[in-house]
Order: structure tokens, then C-alpha cells, then sequence
């Protein structure tokens, strides 16, 4: 079992994840955006000269990318394995 949710990491100044356990929240990046867990979300990090992440989900096409700060990774890393952890476990019968 996952710890107690709400589990939130900043991506950069402007910009927050936000994870319930249910659902994963964007906030601040243009508009909200909403992932269920049921569609099975992860994050993605990209390696290179920006650093950037993606939100993707189980369907193809639907894909979120922003950049985020790099003393930042910690936490969204953190994040991204709560948010793996919980997608795991949904998949358990």
C-alpha cells in the first residue's frame, strides 16, 4: 500500500503535480489537466540539454510535456514512483 496521499511536487515556480491517489493534477502549465488513474498515467523524464518531462497515459497520443527545473528532480522522481506504485497496484486483482 501507497502512504497517505495528497502527494504534490513542483515542477518549476509556476507549475505543481499533484497526485490523490486517484487522480494526477497539473497545475499552472497553460491550464489544468487531469489524469486518471485508470488511464493508467506515468511520468517520463528526458535527458539532454532541456530538461523536460512528459505525462503519458495507457492511449496512444495523449501526452503532456514541460520542462521543469533540475533541483527539482528529487521530488518529481518521488512522484513518478508513488504514481507507478499506485498504477501497479490498480492492476492487481
Amino acid at each position: 500500500m501507497t502512504p497517505t496521499p495528497p502527494y504534490e511536487a513542483p515542477t518549476s515556480d509556476s507549475v505543481l503535480l499533484s497526485f490523490d491517489g486517484r487522480v494526477l493534477e497539473v497545475f499552472g502549465y497553460v491550464d489544468a489537466a487531469r489524469y486518471h488513474i485508470w488511464e493508467e498515467p506515468r511520468i517520463e523524464f528526458g535527458s539532454g540539454r532541456f530538461r523536460r518531462l512528459t505525462i503519458a497515459v495507457r492511449s496512444p497520443g495523449r501526452r503532456h510535456t514541460m520542462p521543469y527545473d533540475e533541483h527539482r528532480l528529487p521530488g518529481l522522481r518521488a512522484l513518478a514512483d508513488v504514481l507507478a506504485r499506485s498504477v501497479a497496484e490498480r492492476r492487481q486483482p
